[in-house]
């Protein structure tokens, strides 16, 4: 019967035989281990099934259809566990959280019952206090009728003293009187008769006066009892509150961790609603290596890091020139006329670079570190010495000029790369760009001068520094800078330290690609429109076609920004009319379009606030 079956179903019954020998049975009782071990069976029957379906020809449709109902079934099934795992996962953190408020319950509860306890042990030490303190003064009035005893005793001693020897003297004198020796001298009887009389009254008194004085008084065995019981309790207290505090302490770091789950809960959350509304397979993007000059080295050199959206659009960007121009390899060069840019006059093809985007960021930022010490030149005068004096072969400068300015128009979307290209064509003043770096680097050195050249910073100190650097800024500005700061170095809720070495890094693309440098120059722009904005409402800005002199020009920045200075003043006339060498007197008046505009692309900044209450509108 086996003889019978056709060569190809000998063929997959043998290799199905084979597969199956070479798997290894799991004798595991863990059901993941006893899934993996049917689905690597399952695989091999779903190869014997492809290649039967592949090699009969009559009942290929029927059996692709089973094909695909199994295959739907079992993505369903994997679906169905995927989400099963994330409900377990979810259930887990509810069920932490519980625990956790169970035990913040258990605390607080533990912390009433010792705070009732500390109350009763504090009523009850200012009692022993109290008693402590007349125990004290009951002691001194013993003390003083001790002393009082004392002096009695002495006096006593000597009146004693003084009759034996007046006694001496009167049996020296009064031989002569017959008195029974066992009677003894009646004088002298009289006088220790009255003696021991007002002996014993001044003894009845003393006896009856103590006790009166020592009635309510502790004996001394007493009140070493009480004392020794006060230190224990004492010793008690201090005890029971160091535990308190540390209770406390705990109780503050469980309330802490509680925020922060719920914190990280929210981000789940949200993380799992994003997942749920945006998740889809990824695609195959090791293929893109293969459609772009420089392979998948290259590929992955530009993608590493992007989201699926950013990884998009740089396929878009590099792919974009093989749909606008036939020369996909080479530029054309725009000839030797003097209205073409000294950097860009070349006649000929130059060589298409390819150059990433990061390389187009390092170089611009190498031409501005360059030029700061060559600013007395134009910038495009600028840059064509630059790449002469680097590139000697002029071929080779071309190369890098029109790659550059190739680079520059596809990277529009970027601050810093959207000002260096304004700067270049005349468009916008380079001194925007020296301004912000003056900013940036301020903001750097107070910071380390404040903090005595150390690292860290804590987050009230670096928003207080940055108020004083930056007197002007709103409340809402610090704020939004406070943000940044924190998004930057990615700092979590509970964290108040700052390093400054990671938030002033400047790396070889230049400062201005970080997350801080972008807000200064965002905050920067939207002040200046705002102030541009204040000077057109004094200039009448319903009219823009009305022509504007130049004393207008200064009456309104006089109005609008009171601590400007004749210097800066200047600039600004100087830069809005386009004239640098004439006298102010001199210049022509312009339309208030054309001043608008002008002032829009410069570098103008506010230097002191408005005064308050004093506004002004011209119709």
């Amino acid at each position: 019967m086996f003889n019978m079956l056709p060569k190809y179903l000998r063929n997959i019954e043998n290799e199905l035989e084979v597969k199956l020998k070479q798997l290894k049975q799991s004798t595991s009782e863990i059901l993941d281990k006893k899934q993996i071990y049917y689905d690597e069976v399952l695989k091999i029957y779903r190869d014997a099934f492809t290649s039967l379906a592949n090699w009969t020809s009559t009942h290929s449709s029927l059996l692709n259809k089973i094909k695909n109902a199994y295959e739907d079934s079992l993505r369903v099934r994997d679906e169905r566990i995927c989400q099963f795992q994330t409900q377990d996962k979810v259930f887990g953190i509810s069920m932490r959280k519980k625990q956790t408020e169970n035990k913040i319950k258990m605390l607080l509860q533990e912390n009433n019952n010792l705070k009732e306890e500390n109350l009763k042990l504090s009523l009850k030490i200012s009692r022993l206090k109290r008693e402590i303190g007349k125990i004290k003064d009951d002691k001194f009035s013993d003390y003083l009728c001790l002393m009082r005893e004392r002096d009695a005793r002495y006096t006593l001693y000597f009146e004693n003293v003084a009759l034996h020897l007046k006694l001496r003297e009167l049996d020296g004198t009064s031989r002569s009187y017959s008195v029974d020796d066992s009677y003894g001298d009646p004088v002298i009887l009289k006088i220790a008769l009255e003696k021991c009389r007002e002996q014993l009254s001044a003894a009845q008194n003393n006896l009856k006066r103590m006790k009166e004085e020592y009635s309510e008084t502790i004996p001394r065995r007493e009140h070493d009892l009480l004392d020794a019981k006060c230190y224990e309790l004492t010793k008690e207290v201090n005890t029971l509150k160091t535990e308190y505090d540390i209770v406390q302490n705990s109780h503050k770091r469980v309330l802490a961790q509680k925020k922060s789950l719920e914190e990280e809960l929210r981000e789940v959350k949200e993380r799992c609603s994003e997942l749920e509304r945006s998740g889809t397979p990824r695609p195959c993007w090791e293929l893109c290596g293969d459609f772009i000059s420089g392979g998948r080295d290259r590929w992955w050199q530009l993608a590493n890091g992007l989201s699926s959206r950013d990884m998009l659009r740089v396929l878009l960007k590099e792919l974009g020139p093989a749909a606008e121009s036939e020369h996909l390899e080479y530029f054309d060069g725009l000839g030797t006329d003097p209205a073409i840019p000294p950097y860009l006059r070349h006649e000929g093809r130059v060589r298409n670079l390819r150059l990433s985007r990061r390389e187009v960021r390092v170089l611009v930022n190498d031409i501005w570190i360059s030029r700061a010490t060559h600013r007395d030149l134009p910038l495009q005068d600028y840059v064509t010495r630059y790449f002469e004096e680097r590139y000697q072969q002029p071929s080779v400068r071309a190369e890098w000029s029109y790659n550059m300015c190739a680079g520059l128009e596809q990277m529009m979307d970027e601050p810093s790369v959207k000002l260096f290209w304004g700067a270049l064509l005349g468009q916008l003043s380079e001194d925007v760009y020296w301004r912000l770096r003056d900013a940036w680097h301020t903001l750097r050195d107070r910071l380390y001068t404040h903090n005595g050249g150390q690292e860290t910073l804590s987050i009230e100190e670096l928003e207080k520094v940055t108020r004083a650097t930056f007197p002007l800024k709103n409340e809402v500005d610090i704020k939004n800078l406070m943000d940044v700061v924190k998004k930057q170095l990615k700092l979590k809720i509970n964290v108040v330290e700052v390093n400054l070495d990671k938030l002033f890094f400047e790396n070889e693309e230049g400062f201005d690609r970080s997350e801080l440098a972008r807000e200064l120059y965002r905050q920067r722009q939207l002040a200046q429109d705002k102030y541009i904005r204040e000077v057109i409402a004094e200039l009448g800005r319903r009219n823009l076609n009305k022509t504007i002199s130049v004393d207008c020009l200064k009456r309104a920045f006089a109005i609008v920004d009171p601590a400007i200075d004749h210097i800066r003043m200047e600039r600004y006339i100087r830069w809005a009319f386009s004239d640098q060498s004439s006298e102010l007197s001199a210049i022509c008046p312009l339309p208030l379009r054309t001043i608008v505009s002008r002032l829009a692309s410069g570098d103008i900044e506010r230097i002191g606030p408005r005064h308050k209450g004093f506004r002004r509108s011209y119709k």
